[in-house]
């Protein structure tokens, strides 16, 4: 798995899932359960999350999450 991009929120995130999903990329969204571990505000430096994919898949992944990558 190789990590393209961290997610700057939950939202964000969820939109990069089903996107990765729709277009049947093997990936991992690491990081996504930790900050369900623990209720209420985590620092952001300990729930992280990291898109990782298989390294077939990195070109196309990366062309789907570009507009979020510009910002």
């Amino acid at each position: 798995m190789v990590p393209i991009y961290s997610p700057r929120s939950e939202s964000e995130a969820a939109v990069i899932i089903s996107m990765m999903e729709a277009y049947g990329i093997t990936f991992l969204m690491q990081g996504a359960a930790f900050s369900s571990i623990y209720p209420g505000p985590v620092s952001n430096s300990l729930n992280a999350q990291t898109l990782m994919v298989d390294k077939d898949y990195v070109q196309l992944a990366t062309q789907l999450i570009q507009p979020f990558i510009d910002g």
